[in-house]
Order: structure tokens, then sequence, then C-alpha cells
């Protein structure tokens, strides 16, 4: 697994706790412990040559001459409401996706079964994992004087779980990198920690798949050159308990 913590763990919330209390045994007296705990769950990691590159190349062809097009929204809140609103904001989010009609059982057979050998490894999340609720996207971003808006594809900083029933199962997102040697710009980012804006590295290859939580905050910044194609999607399961 790729981990590129920014800061190291000091150490000083580890250690023997009464987990009906929060604080530090007693003598003689027992701990509730928790039956599992995992140390990885605010990484990423990056599935070198998940995809070959012509399976890559197949997945733009496929998604950009058979897919269903449509432009990205946003969900925004209203008042105190917990539903899900999707409105336009270009200078937020601008991409194009291209969705699949019907289920691919090649693609989703492969997507499902790279995530689930990472996923259930020891070092792995080893979430709770059920299978594919939501079909990958094909997304397009251009740069700004290729786009029919004339603003830079981009999407700014958020998270993939969201207030919907089926967004809420949301466990593990992927993102396939599918002509990486095609544009400038485009780079994909997390907020851990301290890091901010900073590209997470190991986005130069061709059929890498970037998978992380869903609840981790992260950005696609603005394409300067070209157009970058990524397969985005998502692994679900029962919501975090």
């Amino acid at each position: 697994m790729a981990d590129k913590r920014p800061v190291t763990r000091s150490g000083n919330n580890e250690g023997m706790t009464d987990y009906s209390t929060g604080q530090a045994p007693q003598p003689g007296q027992g701990v509730m412990a928790p039956n599992r705990t995992c140390k990885y769950l605010d990484r990423i990691a990056t599935l070198s040559k998940a995809f070959t590159p012509e399976e890559c190349k197949k997945i733009i062809n496929t998604g950009l001459n058979d897919w269903d097009e449509q432009d990205a929204q946003i969900q925004k809140d209203e008042g105190k409401e917990i539903k899900q609103n999707f409105v336009d904001d270009l200078d937020y989010r601008n991409t194009t996706l291209f969705i699949p009609p019907k289920p691919d059982e090649w693609l989703f057979s492969k997507i499902l079964g790279t995530i689930m050998e990472f996923n259930n490894h020891e070092t792995g999340y080893q979430f709770d994992v059920r299978g594919l609720a939501e079909p990958p996207n094909l997304m397009r971003y251009q740069a700004a004087n290729i786009d029919k808006s004339g603003k830079p594809g981009k999407y700014d900083w958020h998270m993939d779980i969201g207030p919907g029933e089926v967004p809420s199962m949301r466990k593990i997102s992927y993102s396939l990198l599918l002509n990486s040697d095609e544009y400038e710009g485009g780079e994909l980012c997390f907020h851990v920690g301290r890091t901010l804006d900073e590209p997470f590295p190991g986005q130069d290859e061709i059929g890498s798949m970037i998978i992380f939580p869903s609840y981790l905050v992260h950005k696609v910044m603005p394409v300067t050159s070209g157009t970058r194609y990524a397969m985005v999607g998502w692994a679900h399961g029962n919501s975090f308990i």
C-alpha cells in the first residue's frame, strides 16, 4: 500500500484503554476491547497496472461511443433537509460523465476483483464490501481552450459519501487512470493531515488504479492542457458503523 501520510503518528493515543469510559484502565480492571482495528483508514493505495493500456483505450472508446453522456452536477444542501439536490456549478465541478446503460460483465468483474483483492489483504482496509451498486463513470476533463464552457475541467474538494440511499453505502472509491500521457494538470489530490493541493504520486502510469476510503476528502486539479480521462466509481456495502 502506498503510504504518503505527511506527519507520522505520535503514539500518544495508543495503548490500553477502557472503551466504556475512554480512560486508561485501573490495575485489575478489565478492558472492553473492540473486535476489529485497522491502521490504514486514512491511507490511499496505488494499484499499478491494474488494467492494460489496450483495455484503457477500449474503455475510452466504448464510453464515448456507447455510453450515456451527461454533464456533471454537484450535490448541494438546501436548508436543513438531508437529501440529494443537484445543481450546476462549473467553478466547483466541470466534467462530463459517460455512464454504461447496462452492466458490462467483464468490466464490473475486473473492477470488483481488483478492489477486493486489495481490500481483503492483511494490509488492506478489510471493509465489509458487498459489490458495485453503481456503475463506473468515465470522466472527461478538458482544458479551458477546448471545453465548451471555456472553463478548465476540475472537481474541487469533496468526499464521495453522500446523503442518498446508495451514496451512503459507498465504502471504497477508485480512480482508474486511462490516458495520463495526453494531458497536463488534472492531478488527484487528497486532504489528509497537513496535505493540501499536493498531487498524490504515481499518476503517470496508464492503467494504474488509485483506491481510497470514500470518506477521504479529495479533488481533481484543473486540467491545463489536453483532455483527461479517468474511470471512477465505488464499491458498496452497509453504511459505516
